[in-house]
């Protein structure tokens, strides 16, 4: 009965152990101690060693890990993606090479998963090899429906890091679009936009983020700082004044607060710099 329900969960089990997601309660070493006990009890479960290979494997344990994924291919050749978990252990481990090597091999049985695509990717960076790379990334994210913020803020970083700044906020648009204005990304976003002094782009996300905000004045400081950054000197002199004519409407409670205080010390020092 135990094993057909294994089966049963393949699909999802497999999406949430190659993402490494599993086992938020407890240790590893716990979940390692009683996972190779339940293995020992059904050693033709191969759905109990690829949960047991893969905490291995975030482990850092290559050699445990290897040997798992070995008996898994014996015992169901082709059902479980053992060579992205190979390719995840050689990138803990370091041995980029042997990483590629088992990663190649998953896509040529699943060039369609995205999972491998983003690990390769990450191998490609340490070997070196950036225009892979950044072609796995681009794919990866382009097959991930619902990106994590995570992945948005890798693909963005690698693409700009190596000079594709516009590509990499593109990125983080379409990451904004589909999750929502996360203070993270948006925070990135902003920046990409000033380093490629399309500053009225990065003002227009500023208000967006203003408007939705509980708090406006620490983007009504942003927007008077990206002013200063495009030169616009008097509109950036006005922003300051706007934001600490705001600053003085505030209840007392409120205005006292450190943050607030900060931000008027902020803005007296801006205006007097000008």
């Amino acid at each position: 009965m135990r094993r057909s329900a294994v089966a049963g969960a393949l699909a999802s089990l497999l999406f949430f152990l190659a993402a490494g997601l599993l086992f938020a309660h407890g240790g590893f070493d716990e979940r390692i101690a009683s996972l190779t006990e339940e293995v020992n009890k059904n050693p033709s479960d191969a759905g109990l060693r690829f949960e047991l290979a893969n905490l291995h494997a975030q482990h850092g344990d290559l050699k445990l890990a290897l040997e798992q994924l070995d008996r898994i291919d014996a015992l169901a050749p082709g059902k479980f993606l053992t060579d992205l978990l190979r390719g995840e252990a050689y990138l803990v481990t370091s041995d980029f090479k042997k990483a590629k090597e088992a990663l190649d091999r998953q896509m040529v049985s699943h060039p369609e998963n995205g999972r491998v695509l983003l690990i390769r990717a990450r191998v490609e960076r340490q070997l070196g090899q950036i225009p892979a790379c950044l072609a796995d990334y681009r794919e990866a994210f382009k097959r991930t429906p619902s990106p994590e913020p995570d992945l948005v803020q890798e693909v963005s970083e690698a693409l700009a890091s190596n000079g594709f700044q516009e590509e990499a906020a593109q990125v983080l648009a379409k990451g904004i679009e589909k999750l929502g204005k996360i203070p993270s990304l948006v925070l990135r976003a902003i920046e990409l936009e000033i380093a490629a002094k399309n500053f009225d782009a990065a003002l227009r996300r500023v208000d967006e983020a203003q408007k939705e905000a509980p708090r406006p004045e620490p983007w009504m400081a942003r927007r008077a700082t990206i002013l200063t950054q495009a030169g616009r000197i008097e509109e950036s002199r006005n922003a300051w004044k706007a934001l600490l004519a705001h600053l003085a409407s505030l209840p007392e409670h409120d205005r006292a607060s450190r943050a607030m205080r900060q931000l008027e010390d902020e803005a007296r020092k801006a205006l007097e710099s000008k």
